[in-house]
């Protein structure tokens, strides 16, 4: 008896000491940390995010949110309450369909972009979703200064008596501005295709390939006008290569009044194992939105030391544009005639087609990050 009481003695010290052990090496682990690769355009639609980099330390007096410069511009750690929730690293991407491939492609996990892009990438069935607005308008039409349209009816009139079709240009084929400038086109009565050879048009659209390509090809003469957006406009003006005869926005039959332009898109694996991280992401990108909105200055500041703009195409650019994250009810009225309008010029093809407009949430897009983010920012300001 005796000795079965000192083998039992003797296995729970063994277990205990291997439970000790166990637990010191777990201990003693490191966690790897989580990285967070994030992907702008290079452009003010994207303002947000430089705004919220340069003032996380004054947001977080609120927020608790907080990021620590690691390499200015580049990489960052974003904390919560002083405690590290992950590496961030800020990288360019290209614009149009290149941002939403590098989503699908896991070169970034986070991209801001145009939302044309963005469904298309969805409707391709690529792991890609939106997560939130960002930005409305900011789109323009732009000629050489030396063209006689100033106004969209002497530009039509001029499009329909031209003897040679007019040239212009866009950035990407899947660009916000190009679509927006086509509906225009299909609305007016104006032939319109990219294909050189092709007979009957009153409007060639040639692909410049890249938005800072929009004013060399101006310039040179190689088109008489592009549809693009800020700040490249402004840019012209301030050089004297161009001028901006109206706010795309504004055109016929006025479906795209107040447009989503940008949004912030995540792949869907980070979505689901990084969701943490992006949270606390677009709490401060919630804050940097509210600072445009009630500070040009600092939403000029930031955006001239992140793109390398001048303070004068700024101030012009800025206000053409609406920043907000609101995925209001006007929001998704206005997203869902970008679906119907992308559907019938012939963009999507594969998992979008043919859905109705308010079915198409479902398949592209996932708000409940900004939801969370909503409401911890909420919480924080209220004290908790």
């Amino acid at each position: 008896m005796r000795k079965m009481i000192f083998i039992f003695i003797v296995l729970l010290i063994c277990t205990a000491f291997l439970t000790s052990c166990k637990q010191k090496n777990e201990a003693e682990t490191p966690v790897a940390p989580i990285s967070l690769k994030i992907g702008h355009v290079g452009h003010d639609h994207h303002t947000a995010l430089f705004v919220a980099m340069d003032n996380a330390s004054e947001y977080a007096r609120q927020s608790g949110i907080n990021v620590k410069v690691i390499e200015d511009r580049k990489f960052y750690e974003l904390l919560d309450r002083g405690k590290k929730i992950a590496d961030l690293q800020i990288m360019k991407v290209g614009g149009a369909s290149k941002m939403p491939t590098a989503l699908a492609q896991g070169v970034i996990e986070i991209g801001f972009g145009g939302v044309a892009p963005v469904l298309a990438s969805a409707d391709s069935g690529a792991p890609v979703k939106l997560i939130a607005p960002l930005h409305n308008k900011g789109d323009m039409f732009v000629v050489r200064p030396d063209l006689r349209a100033k106004t969209w009816n002497e530009f039509v009139a001029m499009a329909k008596a031209a003897e040679k079709p007019l040239r212009v240009g866009y950035k990407n084929p899947q660009a916000v501005a190009k679509l927006v400038f086509e509906e225009a086109l299909k609305h007016e009565g104006i032939t319109f295709g990219g294909d050189p050879a092709q007979t009957g048009l009153q409007v060639q659209m040639v692909n410049v390939k890249g938005g800072s390509k929009l004013n060399v090809s101006l310039g040179s003469g190689l088109i008489d006008g592009y549809a693009g957006n800020n700040p490249f406009p402004a840019i012209a003006v301030e050089k004297g290569i161009g001028r901006i005869v109206c706010d795309l926005e504004e055109l016929p039959p006025g479906t795209f009044r107040d447009h989503p332009c940008c949004c912030v898109a995540a792949n869907a694996k980070a979505i689901e194992g990084k969701s943490e991280a992006i949270v606390d992401l677009l709490v401060l990108l919630m804050q940097g939105t509210e600072t445009i909105n009630a500070d040009l200055d600092k939403a000029v500041a930031a955006a001239v030391r992140w793109i390398g703009t001048s303070e004068s195409v700024e101030r012009m650019s800025i206000p053409t544009s609406g920043y907000s994250m609101e995925p209001s009810e006007q929001w998704h009225q206005t997203m869902r005639k970008w679906n119907k309008a992308m559907d019938g010029l012939g963009v999507f093809r594969n998992k979008l087609k043919g859905l109705d407009p308010s079915d198409i949430p479902r398949v592209a897009y996932d708000l409940s990050l900004l939801e969370k983010a909503r409401n911890k920012l909420a919480r924080r300001r209220a004290g908790k």
